[in-house]
């Protein structure tokens, strides 16, 4: 016990050692330089958390109707929704956003803007995730609690809304937060068009004050933070839910 004891007082020594040391560092990095902006880069934040929020709830509205087609629907409507999830799931999200920022223009007519583009691209990625993720929770639930719906005098309708589905949203909700937590971290994509994004901010700042230790630390924290946030969203739905077991 003893020496289970001293490892323990040698192990928590050494972290201290180590935080103390890190927090004398980050105390003189170039704090000074980077105060004046820090309005620039708190709103640059929010900006790419209402990207997120819009990009999201649009990619959970297509989201459902695909999976319910790549699940129920008849077998050329599944196949066109099969093709849709993996074309998207299979090409690199900057490529996306590329193809919507100068595909667009060339096929309406019509200029679009790093907004808009950012938007939509953002959207067609969450959707073709957030799709599997509901197909997986669809398939999640025992083939025989159907069966028994059925049996017991419920509609295919009713067996899906009183029985497949609430199972389905609780067994995918883990997967449903990493997903949204992949999206607001390709969020940072959207620099590449000129949307003026937390990333982009931060790297805009660093070019006009020359403070990488410090903007870089700012960054790190920034994104840590929102996406620790959107972890901890799921305690507001179920507050019996635990994220580590």
């Amino acid at each position: 016990m003893s020496g289970e004891r001293a490892q323990s007082v040698i192990w928590w020594g050494g972290v201290a050692l180590l935080a103390v040391f890190a927090a004398e560092r980050v105390a003189h990095l170039e704090w000074a330089a980077v105060a004046p902006s820090w309005w620039f880069l708190l709103t640059a934040l929010g900006r790419s958390w209402l990207l997120a929020v819009i990009a999201i709830g649009v990619g959970i509205c297509a989201a459902f109707p695909l999976a319910l087609l790549r699940v129920y629907g008849p077998p050329g409507v599944r196949h066109a929704a099969v093709g849709v999830i993996e074309a998207v799931r299979a090409t690199p999200e900057l490529m996306i956003i590329f193809w919507v920022y100068f595909t667009w223009p060339y096929l309406a007519g019509n200029q679009v803007t790093a907004w808009n583009a950012a938007l939509g691209s953002l959207s067609v990625i969450a959707a073709a995730y957030l799709a599997e993720v509901i197909r997986a929770g669809l398939y999640s639930v025992p083939a025989g609690q159907i069966e028994a719906a059925h049996s017991s005098g419920l509609s295919s309708y009713q067996s899906f809304r009183f029985i497949v589905l609430p199972q389905a949203l609780r067994n995918m909700l883990p997967a449903l937060i990493a997903q949204l937590v992949a999206l607001f971290k390709t969020t940072s994509l959207v620099y590449a068009i000129g949307v003026m994004d937390f990333f982009r901010a931060v790297n805009v700042t660093k070019n006009a004050v020359f403070a990488p230790y410090a903007l870089y630390l700012v960054l790190g924290a920034g994104y840590f933070i929102s996406c620790f946030a959107i972890t901890r969203v799921v305690r507001w739905f179920d507050p019996q839910y635990q994220l580590v077991e």
